[in-house]
């Protein structure tokens, strides 16, 4: 009985972190698509000017979620893989529901959310850097879990490794090749703009799913083992911000401002800001497993749902904040600072997202083998 309670806490748990997630997303993309900015981190190894202390430190809460969001796609996959196997589905079948699965959601980022993030199609953002690793990920799932391992940590080290080879243009801003932005780099300069390179994102989708595949061990279950993880991958961080970061363009330098050591490079991902953010990550998953009644029944259980239904609140959230930005210009707001309105209109798109998802889950319960199965 014990190990049952102990293994459904930990599955909602992973619901909670990625609602957790996903609502700091939200957060950022409510106050971009307003104007108003809460950057944290740098691309492409230009210089960042970090705006006051609420600007700034917003940014750093709100640059978890894509690591995380990456990562526990990952858990997702392995979870699901396991649930088709016990179900009698063979390697075929999983692999032939991943690529489906794959596709949707590069539709989806190609149209939906291309219309209404700048505008214009196609552009590649999360959801398509996610679908091609997903895709590579239908390859190597076939392979021992060791050796996934071995593959992600690997292409994490080589591709830092290239990043610190095209250091110099990316920080002269040279223009950049279609295939070397989408696999290495980023840039929107290429058409279409890539916003997420496959092998700087993907391996963190991996070594989700190699986790995934390891969660019914009893030590994953414990909040110290979190700890543990979390406060080494912190130690990993700190290590690489003195050294000057392998792979980070936005290496902390003599003469940076104390903020600044807080602040590395996401476009392309670097491997001190990977840690940092997955660091903290872990940590807050120790938290949430401790205290499992905050995301069950508590006032936390909003991101349990958030997390349930990941991919819808992603399409919907661009299409609920590109309505509400549309309409903020129609009006002229007090003067105010931009993030008391970054934050309102926020939490105005909440509160229309939430009872969205609840419905979402609730159809998607009623009818399981219908298409909504994808999203």
């Amino acid at each position: 009985m014990t190990t049952q309670v102990s293994t459904g806490n930990r599955i909602t748990a992973i619901d909670a972190l990625r609602g957790m997630a996903l609502a700091l997303m939200a957060l950022t993309h409510a106050a971009f698509f307003i104007g108003v900015g809460m950057q944290a981190e740098s691309y492409g190894g230009q210089r960042v000017y970090l705006q006051s202390p609420p600007y700034w430190i917003s940014g750093l809460f709100t640059t978890l979620a894509s690591p995380i969001f990456f990562c526990l796609a990952g858990v997702s996959l392995a979870l699901l893989e396991q649930s088709r196997v016990r179900k009698g589905a063979s390697p075929w079948a999983v692999s032939r529901f991943i690529l489906a699965r794959a596709g949707v959601i590069m539709a989806l980022d190609l149209t939906i959310c291309a219309w209404l993030w700048l505008g214009k199609t196609p552009y590649i953002h999360v959801l398509t850097a996610m679908g091609l690793g997903m895709i590579i990920l239908v390859g190597l799932r076939l392979l021992p879990t060791r050796a996934i391992l071995a593959v992600a940590i690997a292409t994490l080290l080589v591709h830092q490794g290239i990043i610190e080879v095209l250091r110099p243009q990316l920080e002269a801003g040279a223009p950049q090749s279609l295939l070397q932005a989408l696999f290495l780099t980023y840039s929107y300069e290429t058409h279409p703009p890539v916003g997420f390179p496959v092998l700087g994102w993907g391996p963190v989708m991996w070594l989700g799913f190699v986790l995934g595949r390891n969660l019914s061990q009893p030590m994953l279950r414990q909040p110290r083992t979190w700890i543990v993880i979390g406060g080494g991958l912190l130690l990993i961080w700190v290590a690489l911000r003195l050294i000057g970061g392998y792979g980070d363009l936005g290496a902390y330098r003599a003469g940076d401002s104390l903020p600044h050591f807080l602040v590395m490079s996401k476009a392309p991902p670097s491997l001190s800001y990977l840690a940092f953010k997955l660091g903290i990550a872990a940590l807050i998953f120790a938290a949430l497993i401790a205290f499992p009644t905050l995301i069950d029944a508590g006032p936390l259980r909003i991101l349990t749902l958030i997390g349930q239904t990941s991919l819808f609140f992603y399409v919907m959230h661009i299409v609920i904040y590109h309505i509400l930005a549309q309409c903020f210009v129609l009006f002229d707001p007090p003067e105010l600072p931009g993030i008391v309105y970054g934050y309102a209109v926020w939490a105005l798109g909440m509160i229309a997202l939430v009872p969205l998802c609840e419905r979402y889950r609730a159809l998607r319960k009623r009818y399981p083998e219908s298409v909504l199965r994808y999203l």
